[in-house]
Order: C-alpha cells, then structure tokens, then sequence
C-alpha cells in the first residue's frame, strides 16, 4: 500500500502541474487569437477585453509554484520520466514568459 500511496501522491500533484500548464495554453490561445483580432480591428472593445484577461491570468500564474511542485515529484522519478517533466516546464515557462513579452508590447503599442 506504500507504493499505491506513493504512485497516487506523484499523480496528485502531477495533476496540480497539469492544470497548471492547462492554464498557460489556454491563456496563451487567447492572448494570440485576440492580438490576431486586434490586428485587423484595434478599436474591438470585446478583443481588448479577451487580451487583457489572457495577459493577466498569464501573469498570474507563478512559475515558482510550478517548480516547487515539480520538484516535489522529480526526486520520486528517474531516467527519461525525470527528463520528460523538466523539459515539459522549461518549455511551458519559457513559452508563458515570451508569450508575456509580447503581449506587453502589443499592448503598448496599442494602449490597451
């Protein structure tokens, strides 16, 4: 049963990760669908608003806590499951940062 216990444990906060990165893509579809939209019409009041709230849910999430997390389960796995999930975040984190990087441009540039 220390085994299942365990096994559930990494499953558990692998799922809190998931979500996590979930949250990333989603925020990240909305921001480039709005900024594609905001090319054609920069004055779309409901673009701004779907742009702004991708933006700021981006900004919310904390990749500290992503790390925190991750580390938690990466002393538990070894060998290419262990690489798997490091890449995974780097991945997802260096996408959130530069996708933020971006849209504060844009958002500049168009005074949102």
């Amino acid at each position: 049963t220390t085994m299942a216990m365990w096994a559930d444990s990494v499953k558990f906060v692998k799922d809190i990760i998931d979500t996590k990165y979930h949250k990333i893509d989603a925020a990240e579809a909305e921001i480039t669908e709005s900024m594609d939209a905001l090319e054609k019409d920069p004055g779309c009041s409901k673009s701004r608003e779907h742009f702004s709230f991708g933006l700021r849910t981006l900004e919310l999430i904390q990749t500290e806590d992503i790390n925190i997390l991750l580390d938690t389960i990466l002393s538990e796995v070894n060998g290419k499951e262990k690489e798997g999930l490091e890449n995974e975040a780097k991945e997802k984190i260096t996408s959130r940062d530069k996708t933020i990087e971006k849209a504060n441009q844009v958002r500049s540039q168009l005074n949102i």
